[in-house]
């Protein structure tokens, strides 16, 4: 089939997403802001424990476990399932049988899942079908084999009703990810007729029997993980003798089966009729009527006793139970209840004694981090906890003292440490990868966060001996911290790929926030336990008292009010202010702060830190939303992300700041984004949909639940165990609006109800150790009536300082119970929580506060601040930006500090509109008086009179050649003061009469481009310690240090004409055309090229046009980088500051725009792509077509071709399948639309508006189209629509005929 490419388009993409009319049913919702345009639904609603979805269509997404192996089963949004044993075990398709036809199950009217955790059930009718009648069938995992079993009811049914179970396609693959979700192909656990070869069944009564997988197999070095064997050697790829696997399937007595074709799988009628063949599936089929019917599908290598279908299933329902009842969740919040039994489900899932892993699914392996030990104690699962800690604690390294200096690993380009035994990285002290073993090395520190969980650990449990048995692991490994990480006794530690958000992060000997962190709390707590045992406590609390202070004096940032991501220990020593998430939740969850810092640090998040909100159709709540990482440019893996842990993570530092409100609303997008929008039902994602790089990934990944968990547990319910000091201090962070909540797990019942003035809160702990309990709640009413526990009235404690709202805490003492009534007197205002305004820098400042007392401005943003009367007033002078000072309270017996954010703003604000052909921008006077004067664009003298009043804007347009492309000054000038603007714009057109003077740089180029980066170039200077850094090379990271950009310049050479390169805006530039001459003047810190160059000028100029690239890259995100600086015969100057992503691109990558995680603050510059000469302003990240689900890296041709799925192309090969051009395949990119699809034309330069394009034919086979639509070749040419014409052949001539069809 052959089609020609429309007049609509061949479109070179700079930016934005293509949307034509034609497919208006494809158009998003107006009505709700929808994340690049992507319109999402509500896929799973809440019922009690269940997710409830109506007539799905995705497919294995759910995944249940079983006995803590790798087996698990996948489950659709109907019923099939998919078996990994581990390995692909094959999978089982349904269909029903009547009286008088078949059809798939996935084609009946009305399904309703309903999945809780460790639960699949499928609620199943149709009137054509069924008539009046229901199907039930419920999936569990078996509670002592690797299997699952279904149970089948029928209710209501007429005669004859029949269960068909298709299964097949049993490879024993083993996937990259396990076949996880977003890391596998969809289709992984699809029933392909190749799957099925090699597969031989044994029939038996009521059961078959499937041999599979027999052979050798290649084991990957991530296999290598999970094999004992194997992990003596991680080098080596092995070859195994792998014997035949087996999957068995038992169904109730009534069964029959029968072996069919494979290769008729997608054709329903064809394979009922079919006989078996090479490529066998196995159909059993099972009458379906009143009474219980069941199918189980079970490695019977792990079968343990006599085979039972209903005992089976009763013991998988206890089984079920017994691991979702460790965890129970009870509030106003539907989407909430449903959290216990996922959480517990989901922390069975990441254990397999004697460790938690990396992963349920995909990274299933034993792993020291990252933040999936915090689950076991969180939960009530202490042996498990003790287990994996004692684990660790075998693999440290006890026996090899530091006998070699710091070295890095010269094989990978000194990015890493060398892994050599005697090395300060790896000596005594260092865990170890695997417990219980010290022979694996590690390319993280994963000391950090595994003695953080230890620590919690013993709060959790309180006992004393096994501090005394574990405190020499704690003692070894803060040594070796010390020695590895803060060799300078700066009390500043480097961080070593020690937090889930380290596959790119290096910080080249740096003085780090999160890692110096890490160390305070563990210092501060090993002092305490020191302590207790009777040691000396001097060394560490001399320690942790030296972090604080470094912390405090160099890496907190007092007027702005958050930490810095880190301080270059190298080079100018520059501080790095913006900081990533994990630096401000880090730092809280390490007790650095103070409530005044917990409380702005949040505010930075809360101010620069990009927000997508969580919307869709059918949700009714829209104030929830989720965050980036970062704001960082370019994108890198774990750098820039949006994730699930991160996000908790996040809400949990609000919490722990005070700001219940803020937390849950971060916490519960995170929630409905991978649990209720996502492509299954309650899972917990690693990747968010709203990662615009990496889209929806992984599925029970073990750090996200354990955040998960934490924030629930002691953000939520604010449980906060300090056992080794036997105090129990619960902090609650409902909602306000919240009267009731309960969370039962293995440590405790918690009760929580309020009624009128009248608060009651119930406590039950179990916890081993007993202790103090403490509880810290915020005042609710106007004053405190009376407090009562189990019955006697007691006193409360103010707690101070409270934030927001006063706080009291009321000391319980140590009961087996607990019953604490709160009465308050009237009901509190809500609204005096915190204040929001906004000020000019150098403008009074005047606000009225009742009750106010006391001002505390940590961030000096008031001069001449007076606070008196109720009132505050200053001059704001502080930092432009958002800034928070606090006010104190004090009413009756109660004092609270009330946050004042203020908003502190340039006094007159340039917004300027760079897509316009013109110069356009607005004025905006956010002064208290009238801004007048005259203005200059460009230095020319009163281009215009200027009369803006106070609060007003303006709007002004300027044509060339007043304007000019570029930066362009204005000059605001006053009787009393000048503003200075800019206001960039790349779409002008210079006019054509513009002089331009060419500078020769001949005598100043030191390099040609192409030999920037290689390998071994830049040696020195570098850290002499151990670190993570920039590669040998130049460019790169630690994680993929071999990596190499060659950067050509051919492009560049070909365009240009007698020595001068001009832009196709008629800017010229001198430069050579030869091959092998020097062509760039570049200036580094390294030692092999100059820091700065000087060029002499003559003569006069308006504007100054460079071509400037960089060897830079996300550590150096928005921070200056580099300075462009002219300076003048009178003495003055102009700088153009150098900030990455702003107006400084890395020579080697493009950055990614999505104006939501990714974004710049200035319009993009042209840039040239060097190796072919194209100028544009292109970035990487254009959405194709509707939904945004490919994005292109580089600039893109893209084709339009007028043939969509309402034409017979199925969509199912959006972004999969490629049409033939006259110079070969050309990739579809995009979600195919209903009249059109696109193609990538970017290397086919001849294919043009009317060239003809195969959809299949001779040169595209139809084969290969089924085969990736996992249907047959027929199927797609029946599909072909009536409205496509037909061409017939017939003697050489082509006729066209209508399709007719008959009745």
């Amino acid at each position: 089939m052959k089609i020609n490419i429309c007049k609509k388009g061949i479109l070179p993409l700079l930016a934005g997403l293509i949307l034509y009319s034609s497919c208006t049913t494809e158009q998003p919702n107006e009505t709700l802001p929808f994340w690049h345009d992507q319109e999402r639904q509500l896929r799973y609603k809440p019922e009690g424990e269940y997710f409830v979805g109506k007539n799905g269509d995705k497919r294995f997404t759910r995944a249940i476990y079983g006995t803590n192996t790798g087996f698990r089963f996948e489950t659709s949004d109907y019923p099939e399932i998919g078996l990994y044993m581990p390995r692909l075990g094959g999978s089982i398709y349904m269909a029903l049988q009547t009286a008088d036809t078949t059809v798939w199950m996935k084609d009946l009217s009305s399904i309703e899942s309903r999945f809780r955790s460790g639960e699949r059930r499928y609620i199943i009718q149709d009137k054509q079908y069924l008539q009046k009648g229901t199907i039930l069938i419920d999936m569990l995992a078996l509670s002592n084999a690797d299997g699952m079993i279904a149970s089948i009811q029928g209710e209501n049914l007429p005669k004859g009703v029949k269960l068909i179970a298709i299964y097949g396609g049993a490879s024993n693959k083993r996937f990259s990810r396990e076949g996880d979700l977003g890391a596998d192909p969809k289709d992984c656990f699809y029933i392909k007729p190749e799957n099925c070869k090699g597969n031989s069944f044994q029939i038996e009564g009521c059961r078959i029997t499937n041999f599979y997988g027999k052979g050798k197999q290649i084991m990957s070095q991530d296999e290598a993980y999970e094999n004992k064997e194997a992990l003596k050697d991680l080098k080596v790829t092995k070859e195994i003798t792998q014997d035949a696997e087996q999957v068995q399937g038992i169904f109730s007595e009534e069964v029959r089966f029968r072996l069919a074709d494979g290769g008729a799988i997608d054709n329903l009628t064809e394979l009922l009729e079919s006989e078996a063949t090479e490529q066998p599936v196995a159909i059993a089929t099972l009458p379906i009527g009143k009474g219980c019917k069941y199918m189980e599908w079970v490695n019977p290598r792990t079968i343990k006793g006599k085979i039972d279908l209903a005992t089976d299933f009763k013991l998988a329902q206890d089984f079920r139970e017994k691991i979702a009842g460790r965890m129970k969740i009870n509030t106003p919040d539907p989407y909430i209840n449903t959290l216990g039994g996922i959480f517990a489900g989901a922390e069975d899932a990441v254990w397999e004694a004697p460790s938690y892993l990396h992963g349920a699914i995909g990274w299933r392996m034993p792993l020291t981090g990252w933040r999936a030990a915090y689950l076991g104690d969180l939960i009530g699962m202490h042996d498990r906890a003790r287990m994996h800690f004692d684990g660790y604690a075998a693999a440290q390294i006890t026996n090899i003292p530091v006998s070699l200096p710091h070295l890095q690993d010269d094989e990978l380009h000194g990015a890493r440490s060398l892994k050599k035994w005697g090395t300060p990285m790896y000596s005594n002290g260092y865990i170890c990868r695997n417990p219980n073993r010290t022979d694996a090395m590690h390319h993280y520190d994963m000391n950090l966060v595994y003695i953080d969980e230890l620590l919690w650990h013993l709060n959790w449990t309180g006992d004393l001996n096994y501090a005394r048995k574990i405190f020499p692991v704690i003692k070894r490994h803060l040594q070796w911290e010390k020695q590895t990480f803060d060799p300078d006794n700066d009390h500043l530690y480097d961080a070593y790929c020690c937090i889930w958000a380290s596959d790119a992060l290096q910080y080249n000997g740096g003085e780090v926030t999160h890692s110096s962190a890490y160390n305070y709390r563990a210092n501060k707590m090993a002092a305490e336990i020191a302590k207790k045992l009777g040691e000396d406590p001097t060394p560490y609390k001399k320690e942790a008292e030296g972090i604080l202070e470094a912390i405090n004096k160099t890496l907190w940032i007092p007027e702005k009010g958050w930490w810095a991501e880190f301080k270059d220990n190298m080079g100018n020593q520059m501080l790095h202010e913006n900081a990533a998430v994990w630096t401000i939740y880090h730092s809280i969850d390490s007790d650095i702060h103070d409530a005044f810092k917990a409380y702005q640090a949040t505010r930075y998040v809360d101010n620069y830190i990009p927000h997508i909100p969580v919307v869709a159709n059918g949700l009714k709540d829209t104030n929830n939303y989720v965050i980036s990482t970062t704001n960082w440019q370019p994108y890198m893996w774990s750098i820039n992300n949006v994730a699930f842990g991160e996000i908790v993570h996040t809400a949990y530092s609000f919490w722990q700041a005070g700001r219940a409100e803020d937390a849950f609303k971060m916490f519960k997008g995170a929630i409905l984004d991978a649990m209720y929008l996502g492509s299954g039902p309650g899972n917990i994602t690693q990747i968010s949909h709203y990662d615009a790089a990496r889209g929806e990934m992984y599925r029970d990944f073990a750090d996200p639940v354990a955040v998960g968990v934490r924030a629930v547990v002691q953000g939520m319910f604010g449980i906060l165990p300090d056992l080794m000091n036997r105090r129990l201090v619960i902090r609650p962070g409902f909602p306000q609006e919240w009267n009731h909540a309960s969370l039962e797990t293995l440590n405790m019942k918690y009760d929580f109800k309020r009624e009128g003035y009248k608060d009651f809160y119930k406590f039950t702990p179990t916890l081993q150790t007993e202790g103090n309990l403490i509880l810290e709640v915020e005042v609710r009413g106007n004053e405190v009536d009376y407090i009562k526990i189990n019955g006697k009235q007691t006193g409360y404690q103010i707690l101070e300082p409270s934030i927001g709202i006063p706080r009291i805490a009321i000391e319980a003492g140590v009961k087996e119970n607990y019953d604490i009534e709160i009465a308050w007197i009237g009901k509190r205002d809500k609204s005096s929580q915190e204040i929001q305004t906004e000020v000019a820098s150098g403008n009074h400042l005047d606000i009225r506060i009742e009750n106010a007392v006391e001002l505390y401005d940590p961030q000096h943003i008031l001069t001449k601040a007076t606070l008196s009367e109720n009132k505050l007033q200053g001059t704001a002078n502080g930092v432009e930006g958002h800034r928070t000072l606090f006010v104190k309270c004090r009413k009756n017996d109660l004092s609270w500090w009330i946050p004042v954010h203020i908003h502190i703003l340039q006094p007159l604000e340039i917004i300027n509109n760079p897509d316009s052909d013109s110069l356009k921008f607005m004025l905006v006077n956010h002064t208290g008086k009238a801004i007048k004067g005259n203005m200059q664009i460009n230095n020319m003298t009163n281009v215009e009179n200027v009369n803006i009043p106070a609060g007003g804007r303006q709007t002004f347009t300027y044509q060339t050649p007043i304007a000019s492309m570029g930066t362009n000054r204005i000059t605001i000038s006053t009787p009393d003061k000048t503003y200075t603007l800019k206001a960039i714009n790349w779409n002008l057109q210079n006019p054509a009469s513009t002089l331009y003077d060419t500078v020769s740089m001949d005598a100043y180029f030191n390099d040609e481009v192409n030999n920037i980066f290689a390998y071994g170039k830049y040696k020195s200077p570098r850290w002499p310690y151990t670190t993570l850094c920039v590669p040998t090379q130049g460019m790169g990271q630690w994680c993929h240090p071999n990596d190499l950009s060659p950067i050509e310049d051919t492009g560049l050479h070909s365009k240009v004409k007698n020595g001068i390169f001009i832009m196709p805006q008629g800017i010229p530039f001198r430069t050579s055309a030869t091959e092998g001459k020097k062509n760039i003047a570049f200036t580094t810190l390294w030692d092999n090229y100059p820091d700065s160059l000087s060029i002499a000028l003559h003569g006069k100029a308006s504007k100054a046009y460079l071509l400037v690239a960089a060897s830079t890259y996300h550590m150096q995100s928005h921070c200056l980088n580099g300075t462009i600086t002219v300076r003048y015969k009178d003495g003055t100057e102009d700088a153009l500051e150098l900030v990455l992503p702003e107006n400084l691109l890395p020579l080697d990558q493009d950055i990614f725009i999505d104006n939501a995680a990714f974004y710049s603050n200035d319009p993009r510059p042209y840039r040239i792509r060097l190796k072919t000469g194209e100028i544009d302003t292109y970035h990487a990240g254009t959405a194709i077509s509707y939904g945004g689900i490919y994005k292109t890296d580089r600039k893109t041709r893209m084709g339009v071709v007028p043939y969509g799925y309402a034409d017979g192309y199925f969509r199912c090969l959006s972004n999969r399948y490629e049409l033939m051009t006259e110079e070969g395949p050309a990739p579809q990119r995009g979600k195919i639309c209903m009249d059109m699809c696109m193609i990538d034309l970017t290397d086919k330069m001849n294919v043009d508006v009317g060239s003809e394009v195969e959809i299949f034919g001779k040169a595209n086979p139809i084969e290969h189209m089924a085969q990736l639509a996992g249907t047959i070749p027929y199927e797609l040419t029946c599909a072909v629509s009536k409205r496509v014409p037909r061409m017939y052949i017939k003697d050489g001539k082509v006729y066209e005929k209508e399709l007719l069809l008959r009745g």
